[in-house]
């Protein structure tokens, strides 16, 4: 009997995402009102995936309340901890020991958010013959060079897996999902220490024809950074991707337990959390207001997120930035382009 499983690789720092992911996991921040790994656990479950796991390891300790909330639920989910980093293949090693009897495994980076067919995906990997050890989802982008490009022959086999470069051989791009045969998978991943599936693993398995392209230009975002986080909690509320998980549409959305003032201005798809305020007075546009923040009489927040516990001053203008938990900014102080790390 076919079996399809999924793994979320979740260990990594999230370096690009500082100051936010100072004292949260990068998959625990929430786009809406749900954590990034809630996103992925919802089109999982939707695309056949019996059971997950969460592969983490920074501030492993942290994802304990959310897995409980979701075995509760009836998700099969369970975590592995990476003691020290692995990297995506040595990550991806150790999560699908966890996974006997799988005959599909759907991986998928953990900041990742994709409308793309998930189960069209894994269909490909059923059907392709028994040496090919994954299907790996890609795209066309105008600009190749911030990701690992690849090269396509007509049968759909991908002929050459090439990691970001300053002259990427395609606009073809690794969408960074993938539908892998976990027992041929295992056997091309070093067995021991660091490894990348981008570097060290697929790029050999791409020379020898186990590789297939699944192509489909659907809606993909690396969340990476606190102006995709924004991002993405802008196209939640405005323009949902395909398979999204339920969330009221509209200009803003103000969560149980947020208090906004009855003249603020919010748009553009702000998002204010539980035991946030907003002042009189105070516009946002495209903001990610998080739990407990203030956001002070007349202040303006645009395209930023503001730290949990952080306070934007009264008169504050504070446009593109990034407010790690506790900050300050002082009244009628402006900022652009800045992050200010946890107070």
């Amino acid at each position: 009997m076919s079996r399809t499983d999924a793994v979320v690789l979740a260990g990594g720092l999230g370096r690009r995402m500082h100051p936010l992911t100072q004292d949260c996991p990068k998959p625990l921040l929430p786009v809406g009102p749900w954590t990034l790994v809630e996103h992925q656990v919802a089109a999982l479950t939707r695309a056949g995936a019996q059971r997950i796991v969460l592969s983490t390891g920074y501030r492993h300790a942290d994802f304990e309340e959310l897995v409980t909330a979701l075995r509760a639920k009836g998700v099969d989910l369970t975590t592995v901890v990476e003691d020290s980093p692995l990297g995506t293949g040595g990550g991806l090693r150790k999560a699908l020991r966890a996974l006997p009897g799988a005959d599909a495994v759907i991986v998928l980076n953990g900041d990742l958010l994709t409308g793309h067919d998930l189960a069209a995906q894994v269909d490909l990997l059923r059907t392709a013959p028994p040496t090919v050890v994954a299907s790996v989802h890609v795209r066309t982008v105008p600009d190749a060079r911030s990701y690992g490009s690849v090269l396509v022959a007509d049968d759909g086999r991908i002929t050459a897996f090439v990691e970001k470069s300053a002259t990427p051989p395609s606009l073809t791009v690794n969408a960074g999902t993938y539908v892998v045969r976990p027992g041929l998978l295992l056997d091309a991943v070093p067995g021991t220490g660091v490894a990348s599936l981008e570097r060290d693993v697929f790029p050999g398995l791409a020379e020898r024809g186990a590789l297939l392209a699944h192509r489909e230009d659907a809606y993909f975002l690396d969340v990476g950074s606190p102006a995709a986080l924004v991002e993405a909690t802008r196209d939640l509320l405005l323009a949902p991707w395909p398979g999204a998980a339920p969330t009221p549409r509209g200009e803003f959305l103000a969560l149980p337990g947020a208090d906004v003032a009855p003249d603020a201005r919010l748009s553009t798809g702000t998002v204010v959390h539980p035991g946030a305020r907003i002042g009189p007075g105070a516009r946002l546009e495209s903001a990610v207001v998080l739990a407990g923040a203030r956001v002070d009489e007349g202040a303006e927040v645009v395209r930023s997120v503001v730290g949990r516990h952080a306070r934007v001053g009264a008169g504050s203008r504070v446009v593109d930035t990034a407010l790690g938990s506790g900050q300050q900014v002082a009244p009628h102080t402006h900022l652009t382009d800045t992050v200010r790390p946890c107070a």
